[in-house]
This record gives structure tokens, C-alpha cells and sequence, in this order.
């Protein structure tokens, strides 16, 4: 077949101006395309004020010159640059309607200039953007909040609060200084969930206000006190640091924390008495038997050889060739004001020897210095099977609490070694009666 060549005729003046008119419209579409990225470029990389204002001139429809060139006027504290900085965030705003970001800066711009209602305005706008952010809520609560609207203004608050927990003290502290330390009112404006109510105690125990913090968690009830259990284990501690012992075993109890080996901790009773369970670190638990760091020379181990009763004992092994301090296996016991009780234990040894051997104390956990109550004689050197030791005492009039311990007297020459073993097990605290005579 013949190849068929098509010529067109471009001498007439329309058919002209068919290829003319694309190029033309394609030339100024590159035209502008230079100059909005161009101006975009600028715009993100400007440091002054003078580059921002290129950007604008080179991208005139781009919100982002807009924006960057209200942020750089902003930024210079001067009312006129502030007067400047408006128009750009009010063009930013008209250029990017959908834009939460520019009308959350264009409403706490319209606040430092004075304008409440704008300000409410622009940022309602930014949060219902972006319901979800906790950001724009914040500083729409906060504009809210200083044009007098409080119940409106912690609403947005709290929902705020509630996308980003972090903020949430700061809604105390707002609710706090505003309501003057009224505390229902503070609840009532920080929310009624269980996670913010929680968060509250947290703050108060903070604040060292353990009196509110109480308050506020007894208002929780039980759902919320398994709930938030880890609240209830910082205030428990808080208030046993106060020596407010009773009150922190109860918190404890409530919260599902005060158990030792999967058994509850009740006021007293030695527990893990038998040593069944493990023993914690000083300072890391509220319950149980705790053990501080020691001096070298002393080595604890549960022994689950030849127990008195039960699985275990506790194993105390002794190698030291000068003297060590021993008093770092210790319990708080939660007891009666002023009631009597015994303590009693097992205890036997190996190859013990020394001038000085360990005994059992109570101590008054109440006192500014703790005090002892009561104390066993000193474990007999040598080697003895399982034997049984108890003593008596009183806790005093405000006595909330003791500590049972395990301890050393220490030598009159402070040249003291110690060697061997010693084992404890099955420790019991019974009451005999129910005051100290002449308390």
C-alpha cells in the first residue's frame, strides 16, 4: 500500500493561533509553577523577614509564604509587626481553609492582639479540623478560659487532657488556682473518669496534699481502685513515708497491692512468715520482708533444705574477718496503738562463731527515730537444730506501725568477725492485750 503523506496548511491565521494558544498557555503555567516552587522553597528555608517577603512576592497564592512571613513578624514582639502578622495569618487562613495548623496560629495571634472573640472564633475553627488533637483543644480552652466562659473553657480542657494525658496536670493546676483550692470544683472541672480522678492523686501526692489526695481516691470506688492500682501503690507509699501506716495498708488493700506471695497482707501478721515467697528490695515494695544492700561478708539465700516448716527458710551465711554491720532484713507490720504482742520465731546455726551474733528486733516504725520495743537475746555460737525464741513488747500510744529486723550489736572493740550459718523460719506475731498497762 502506498504510504499517504497529510500536509496541513498553517498560512491561515486560526489554524495559527490553534498551536500558538497551548504553547502560550503551557509557557505561563511553567511560568507560575517556577515561581510557586520557588516561593515554596524560599518560604520553608527563610530566616528574616526580608526572604519571607521574597517568598510571598514570588508565590503570592502559596499559604505557606503567607505563613512563614506571619511567623517571622510574630516572632518580633513589636505591635506594628503583630498589626502585619494578622493580615498574613487572616490571608494564610483564606488560602488554606482546611488547614487546622494556620487557624490555630491565626487565633492565639487575634489573642495577644487583644481580640477574645476572634481568638474563640479561629481556634473553635483549628479544633473542629482536627477533633481529635489535643493541641487546638488546649488553646481553645485556654482562650475560652480568659474570655470568662470557665465551664465551656474546661470542657475543651479536659478533652484536650484526655488526647494527651501529659497536659492534664496542667488542667489541675489551672482548676486549682482558679476555684481556690476547692476541691470538689477542681474534680468537677478536671473530669469524673476514673483516669483523670486518678491522675489528680497522682498530682496532689506531688504536691505532698495527702489529705486531698485520700479524698479523691476514696471517690473512686472499687472498680476504679483495681483499675488504677499503680495511683494507689504512689499514694499508699506517700502516706507510709508520712508514717501513716494504717492508712497506707488500707489504700494497698483497696487497690489489690497488699499481698506477699500471692496472700494478703492484713495488720498484724508477720507475712511470709515461713519465707515461702520471695524476698523484695528495699524500697522497691510496701509489704513483706525487704532486704538493703550489705556489707560483704553476709550472704542471704532461701534455703529449701530442712525447713522448720513449710519449703524454705531463710539461710544467713556469715565470712567475715572484720566487722559487718547486719541489719538489712526488715518488715513493717501494721499494729494497735498501744496493745502488747509476741513475737516468735525458730532459729538454728551452724559452726557459728563470733563475739557478737545476730538477734531479732522490733522497733517503733512511728517514731522520727525509730526506736526499739522489744528484742531477742543473741543467737547462741556453735551448732544447734531448730529451736524456737520469743519476746514481748508494747507499742506506744501513737505506735501505727513496727519494724521486725534482723541485726548485730555491734563489738565494744569494733574488731568483730563473724562466721557460719543461721536460719529463720516460721515468724508469728500474736496480741496478748489490748493496751500497754499504764499507756
Amino acid at each position: 500500500m502506498a504510504e499517504q503523506v497529510s500536509l496541513i496548511n498553517v498560512r491561515a491565521a486560526w489554524r495559527k493561533a490553534l498551536l500558538i494558544i497551548p504553547a502560550a498557555l503551557a509557557l505561563v503555567g511553567a511560568w507560575y509553577g517556577v515561581r510557586w516552587c520557588a516561593g515554596a522553597t524560599l518560604a520553608e528555608y527563610a530566616r528574616d523577614r526580608s526572604a519571607a517577603e521574597a517568598a510571598t512576592r514570588l508565590a503570592p497564592q502559596n499559604p505557606n509564604s503567607h505563613l512563614r512571613l506571619a511567623r517571622l513578624r510574630r516572632a518580633a514582639f513589636l505591635p506594628e509587626e503583630l498589626t502585619a502578622a494578622l493580615a498574613d495569618y487572616e490571608r494564610a487562613a483564606a488560602l488554606a481553609p482546611h488547614d487546622y495548623l494556620v487557624w490555630a496560629e491565626l487565633g492565639r495571634a487575634r489573642g495577644e492582639a487583644g481580640d477574645s472573640a476572634g481568638a474563640v472564633e479561629a481556634l473553635r475553627r483549628a479544633a473542629e479540623l482536627a477533633p481529635n488533637y489535643a493541641q487546638p483543644r488546649w488553646h481553645l480552652g485556654n482562650a475560652l478560659l480568659r474570655a470568662g466562659r470557665v465551664e465551656e473553657a474546661f470542657a475543651e480542657l479536659r478533652r484536650a487532657a484526655d488526647a494527651d494525658p501529659s497536659l492534664r496536670p496542667q488542667v489541675f493546676n489551672l482548676a486549682w488556682q482558679l476555684f481556690d483550692q476547692d476541691l470538689p470544683r477542681v474534680v468537677e472541672a478536671v473530669g469524673r473518669t476514673t483516669r483523670a480522678r486518678a491522675q489528680l492523686v497522682g498530682v496532689l501526692v506531688g504536691r505532698g496534699q495527702l489529705e486531698e489526695a485520700v479524698n479523691v481516691w476514696s471517690g473512686l470506688g472499687a472498680e476504679g481502685w483495681r483499675a488504677e492500682r499503680e495511683t494507689g501503690e504512689a499514694l499508699a507509699r506517700a502516706l507510709q513515708e508520712r508514717k501513716q501506716f494504717r492508712r497506707a495498708l488500707q489504700v494497698l488493700t483497696e487497690a489489690g497491692a497488699a499481698t506477699d506471695g500471692g496472700e494478703a497482707v492484713v495488720a498484724e501478721k508477720v507475712s511470709n512468715g515461713g519465707f515461702e515467697s520471695e524476698i523484695g528490695q528495699a524500697g522497691k515494695r510496701l509489704t513483706g520482708w525487704q532486704v538493703a544492700p550489705s556489707s560483704s561478708g553476709v550472704k542471704l539465700t532461701l534455703d529449701p533444705r530442712g525447713a522448720h516448716g513449710g519449703a524454705r527458710s531463710l539461710c544467713v551465711t556469715f565470712n567475715a574477718t572484720t566487722q559487718v554491720d547486719f541489719g538489712h532484713v526488715l518488715q513493717f507490720v501494721v499494729v494497735e496503738p498501744g496493745a502488747r504482742y509476741r513475737l516468735s520465731f525458730y532459729v538454728r546455726t551452724e559452726e557459728l562463731r563470733s563475739a557478737a551474733t545476730p538477734f531479732a528486733q522490733v522497733l517503733d516504725a512511728s517514731a522520727a527515730q525509730p526506736a526499739q520495743l522489744g528484742a531477742s537475746e543473741p543467737v547462741a555460737p556453735g551448732t544447734s537444730a531448730w529451736q524456737q525464741v520469743s519476746f514481748e513488747f508494747a507499742a506506744g500510744p501513737r505506735t501505727e506501725a513496727v519494724i521486725v529486723r534482723l541485726a548485730r550489736a555491734g563489738c565494744p572493740d569494733g574488731l568483730c568477725p563473724i562466721f557460719g550459718k543461721i536460719w529463720y523460719d516460721d515468724f508469728d506475731l500474736q496480741r496478748t492485750a489490748g493496751r500497754a498497762a499504764g499507756r
